[in-house]
This record gives C-alpha cells, sequence and structure tokens, in this order.
C-alpha cells in the first residue's frame, strides 16, 4: 500500500457498466451473459504462467484469478497494491490454500484502475502547527455516495464540482480526533481543499460539473493495542441543493481487523457494499 498521507492523484474516468451477485456456495459455475462485477481488492503474487503475474485479493477474502482478457503485468504492479477491478466470472473452486472457506474465482479481466490509498492524519499532528495544516487540509464541502469498511480499509466514492475543463487539483484526507475524548469510538472526519476551485454565486457557477473519485483509508492504526474492533463516526460536510448551502452529515459502524471475526450489524458503514448494482455515467476529475 502507498502511505501517502499528505498528497495522492486520482483520475476519475467513464464507466457505464453493469454487475450481478454469484452464489459462493457453488463449487463450479460459468457466469455469462456479459454479466460483469466491479470489485476493490489488493494485487497478491502469483504463479499463474505468462497470463498474470499477481491475482486480486478482494476485501471478502475471495481470489480473483485472471484467464482471460487483460492480463495483470503493467509497469507499477506490486504486492499489496490496491485496486478496483471489472471483470466477469467464468468459473470457480474452493481456494483450498487457507482454512478460512475463501473462493478462487477464475475471471475476465476488462480494466483494472490503481486506487490511491492513504491513513488518517491525527488532530493532534495539525495541532503542531495550526495555521499551516489546518488551511492545508482543507475545509470545503465533500458529497460522499458511499462509504463502508472493506477488509483493513474505509472506503469512500465522493463527488466534487470541478471547473469545466480544468486540471486543478483537489486535496482529500481523512482526521482522526486523538485530542478529544469520545468514549470508545473514534470519530473521523473526511475533509477537503479545493484550492479556491469551487462553484459561487457568480457568472462562473454554470461552468462546474460533478466530478467524482475514490479513496481507500487504511484504518489498521486506529484500533487500540489488544483489541480487534472499534466504533467508528465518520463526518463529512457536503453542498445541499446549491452551493451555497452546505449540510454536516455523519454515519457509523464498527472496524474489524482484517484477520478478526465481523462484527456490528450490516448497517451503516458495515454495509455489504460488495454486491451493489452499478449502472452510472462517471464525469472525469483530479484530486490531490
Amino acid at each position: 500500500m502507498k502511505n501517502k498521507t499528505w498528497k495522492f492523484t486520482l483520475i476519475c474516468s467513464l464507466i457505464v457498466m453493469g454487475f450481478t451477485a454469484c452464489d459462493d456456495d457453488d463449487e463450479y459455475y460459468y457466469v455469462g451473459g456479459g454479466s460483469s462485477w466491479l470489485s476493490y481488492g489488493n494485487l497478491e503474487k502469483i504463479d499463474n504462467g505468462s497470463r498474470s503475474k499477481f491475482a486480486i485479493r478482494r476485501d471478502d477474502g475471495n481470489r480473483l484469478i485472471v484467464t482471460e482478457g487483460m492480463p495483470i503485468r503493467f509497469d507499477g504492479a506490486k504486492e499489496d497494491l490496491r485496486v478496483y477491478a471489472h471483470y466477469s466470472i467464468v468459473g470457480s473452486e474452493r481456494d483450498e490454500s487457507g482454512l478460512e472457506g475463501n473462493m478462487n474465482y477464475y475471471v475476465r479481466l476488462y480494466g483494472l484502475d490503481d486506487v490511491l490509498t492513504k491513513v488518517p492524519v491525527k488532530q493532534s499532528f495539525i495541532h503542531e502547527n495550526e495555521g499551516v495544516r489546518q488551511d492545508s487540509i482543507g475545509n470545503d464541502p465533500i458529497n460522499v455516495q458511499e462509504a463502508w469498511f472493506g477488509g483493513r480499509y474505509l472506503n469512500v466514492e465522493f463527488r466534487i464540482p470541478v471547473k469545466d475543463g480544468s486540471k486543478e487539483k483537489h486535496f482529500i484526507n481523512l482526521v482522526q480526533d486523538d485530542v478529544v475524548a469520545h468514549h470508545d469510538t473514534v470519530y473521523v472526519t473526511l475533509r477537503h481543499n479545493a484550492y479556491g476551485e469551487k462553484p459561487g454565486t457568480g457568472n462562473d457557477r454554470g461552468n462546474f460539473s460533478w466530478g467524482r473519485g475514490r479513496v481507500s483509508f487504511d484504518l489498521t492504526s486506529i484500533v487500540p493495542e489488544g483489541q480487534t474492533s472499534v466504533p467508528v463516526k465518520l463526518i463529512w460536510t457536503e453542498y445541499g441543493k446549491n452551493a451555497s448551502e452546505t449540510v454536516r452529515r455523519e454515519d457509523s459502524g464498527t472496524y474489524t481487523l482484517k484477520n478478526a471475526r465481523k462484527t456490528g450489524k450490516d448497517r451503516g458503514l458495515n454495509q455489504d457494499k460488495s454486491k451493489m448494482v452499478s449502472t452510472e455515467g462517471v464525469g472525469e476529475c483530479v484530486v490531490e
């Protein structure tokens, strides 16, 4: 994983695709009809001959092994790289390499994006140089489309207004409040610095469109020593019905270390997003 605490670059591209759920209880099956999936995961080295140097370990623990389509052997591919994959399943079998009961899915890979990852920035770190760091982190609104725990991450898919034709880089971070005590709950705030590129009430307000981005935050560090899980509250401020309105939002769930038993109900940040159907047009944005 790339621990870029302060800066990352993310290019969002046009996606119009659909996907469907598959039954994990089947020992072997074939999926046809053009059905496809979109999943988050991490690259994992595999001996798959010349086809691919890596498999993809999904957040649910199942593994994607490429047998058709685009091979995974591009420059920059490395162990544990966070990726977002578009694929269809052509077959499956039980993964006999572990005791977790996971599956090996043999897939036709259509596309693979690098998901840039970060770790939370502590509030105490910002306070060490309040004037500079608070301003750099930013206080601009950010509209969260989806946020959920997957593997060791908090995954966030968001929208921000960007000026048409602009390549201005925005700045996204997750700030962990380690200054004020909140009982057993960890408070984290999604922060955005638009560097002045935000819609106003002047003549340029019609020159903005929504750009979509995604980021995964590794939350391993927020779990206290000796524990395997911790309640989390996510806070953010988003645009309302127009650029002059802002709304404070929050969501919550129980974050559990990757290899520990899952806790908490299937709601809030603990919702299972692995089978969420998506058919959507997405604009392009650049985020720093």
